[in-house]
Order: structure tokens, then sequence, then C-alpha cells
């Protein structure tokens, strides 16, 4: 499976934000997507290229790769050992994909919806700090705002958001290696 099929598996939708509101919807139609969520889309590693990383010369992978390369080959290993496409699938089928323009920055076209940067109040009540950034605020508070739940690996700031007392609907997936082909 490559991510075209797996997002394909979405409910494609577009919504207004005008007219469109976090009421209008159940957050167990709709799923906000996180910087993680979507590297793992576009990762050579997660659409069918170990095999080719594999074969290449240990060299040019540490040439490539540079300090990463532990890293990389790690994230090869695992793929084969455990999909994560297999690991998405049950989590976003049947959804309704957004990201705040925050992560569309990165990511432009890869789902079916962008909305406007929306960070809940209570989210953005948070003091920033070095384990709480602005832009998390913003990706995280996006999806709480329209409750739906953030798909991401950001394990560090959803640990500090615990700290807090506050909770948030999330998915979570093992974290990716961004490669391309």
């Amino acid at each position: 499976m490559n991510s075209i099929n797996l997002i394909s598996r979405m409910k494609l939708v577009y919504l207004d934000v005008e007219s469109t509101g976090p009421d209008m919807l159940s957050g167990e139609d709709i799923i906000n997507f996180g910087t993680t969520a979507l590297i793992a889309l576009v990762s050579g590693i997660s659409n069918g290229c170990t095999e080719k990383l594999l074969a290449a010369p240990e060299y040019e992978l540490r040439e490539r790769f540079k300090s990463n390369y532990e890293f990389v080959i790690a994230q090869v290993m695992s793929e084969l050992q455990n999909p994560i496409f297999a690991e998405l699938r049950p989590l976003m089928s049947g959804k309704i994909g957004m990201i705040c323009e925050t992560v569309h920055l990165e990511f432009k076209e890869l789902v079916s919806m962008i909305v406007p940067d929306a960070s809940s109040l209570r989210m953005m009540g948070l003091s920033t700090t070095r384990k709480i950034a602005a832009k998390n605020k913003v990706v995280f508070g996006t999806g709480d705002y329209w409750r739906a739940p953030t798909l991401t690996a950001n394990m560090g700031f959803l640990r500090a958001i615990s700290q807090t007392g506050m909770s948030l609907l999330t998915l979570e997936h093992r974290p990716p290696a961004l490669t391309g082909d």
C-alpha cells in the first residue's frame, strides 16, 4: 500500500470554515494531521523504497544521510517488520482529513482539506515554553478547536501537555524518517 491508496480511503469533503464549524461534525468523522503524520505519508521508506535503500552501498547512505544514517536504517528495518500504513489505515479510513495552515506551509496539497489556523482558547491559554512551542499549540490547538484527534508522533509535546493537566484528542504513530527518491 502507498500513500495514495491510504488517502483514497478517506472522505473527500471541502469544509468551508465560514459556514462549517466544529459543532457541525463529529470528532469521529475528522482527523487533524500533524507534521509527523504527513512525513509518514510522503516518506520513501513508507512508500516502497526500503529495498532500494538496503541495496545501496553503506558509504553512499552515510554520505546522503550524514549523522541520521543510523536513524534511517532503523526506520527501514522498522518499516520492513511493521509497515506504518498498516498502522495508519484503521485510524484514517473513512475520516475527513485536515491540516492547519502552519502544517500546510510545510506540506502543500497532501490531504483533502486545509483549514485556517484556529487554535482552541484553552490551548492558546497555555504558556509557550521550550516543550510547548507556539507552532505546536497552533497545530494541536486547531485539532482541539475542531474536536478532531491530531495524528502525530510528537510524544514530547503530548507529555508536556499532559503535565499541564490538559488532555487532547490524539492518535499516535511511530516517528518516520523523511527520505526522498
